[in-house]
């Protein structure tokens, strides 16, 4: 596998959501996605929980798609930031604890939000969802919808989960620095999420990031800009971090953002393939 030639291109997807987080297709619907859609090569990256991996690598044996365990961080910082988690090891006891932390701090902050919507007469608690590993903001948004109080999920957010609004709470998350030791310890390879959502220089926080130990960058996106993703890749080559590429597909939550649907032909995205496929020894 290691020798083959990078003109061959070869489509994959190294972000994607389950029902065990804010998605809502199994994790074997989702590799039933990829097999069709023809993805060699797929990640499962839930928000802060990896118990739908297994699954999905089980469905990728049985349906020829080679899927990494995979998750995705929610970080301590001033704006959104995310990062990946790719090639995780399952088994590892500092992945474990930092799983187990954070649904604690997911479980904690959810009762406070909902005890406040309660307090300021909002009641949504007999319309949540329950049963995935990771309840998300999303999920409350979805209940406050379903409760009648919001028409859509733009409006829930803006009316109940934002800073100054009845339902805004948040516990604090792990910092950059940590997630990306986290990372580094379970054998993973860390990878900075969305870069397009970010609000502020990220020159700087590339550089900063790389000083932690970050290993990637998701320089292809869906709402990329081509002027954004030239932007990624360039970074990625000053900086010497793999590119890689993300739907961030979440299913009906996110409708018309189909797996596999960043990928392009492109010869950073062949080297990223080639490398994650040798690193597991395909």
């Amino acid at each position: 596998m290691a020798g083959r030639p990078l003109t061959m291109s070869h489509r994959f997807d190294l972000h994607t959501h389950s029902a065990h987080s804010d998605g809502t297709y199994s994790p074997r619907e989702i590799v039933g996605f990829a097999a069709r859609g023809h993805i060699e090569l797929l990640s499962l990256t839930d928000h802060d929980c990896v118990s739908g991996v297994p699954e999905a690598m089980e469905a990728g044996k049985e349906l020829g798609v080679c899927v990494i365990p995979g998750v995705e961080f929610d970080n301590e910082w001033h704006h959104e930031l995310h990062i990946l988690g790719l090639d995780v090891d399952l088994n590892h006891p500092v992945l474990i604890r930092s799983m187990e932390v954070a649904r604690e701090r997911r479980d904690r902050r959810n009762e406070i939000i909902l005890s406040r919507l309660d307090q300021a007469g909002v009641e949504v608690r007999p319309f949540l969802k329950t049963g995935q590993t990771a309840t998300t903001k999303l999920h409350i948004a979805h209940a406050i919808i379903a409760a009648g109080y919001a028409a859509e999920v733009r409006e829930a957010f803006a009316k109940y989960l934002r800073p100054g609004t009845p339902g805004y709470y948040t516990e604090k998350r792990f910092t950059p620095e940590q997630v990306i030791e986290i990372i580094h310890r379970s054998d993973g390879i860390p990878v900075l999420a969305h870069p397009c959502h970010i609000r502020e220089n990220l020159h700087g926080l590339v550089r900063e990031l790389v000083g932690y130990g970050l290993l990637g960058i998701e320089a292809y996106y869906p709402a990329n800009t081509p002027r954004q993703t030239d932007l990624y890749v360039s970074l990625a080559r000053q900086h010497r971090l793999l590119c890689t590429c993300g739907s961030d597909f979440h299913g009906k939550n996110r409708p018309g953002v189909p797996i596999g649907c960043a990928w392009r032909e492109s010869r950073e995205l062949d080297k990223t393939f080639e490398t994650l496929m040798h690193r597991i020894g395909t």
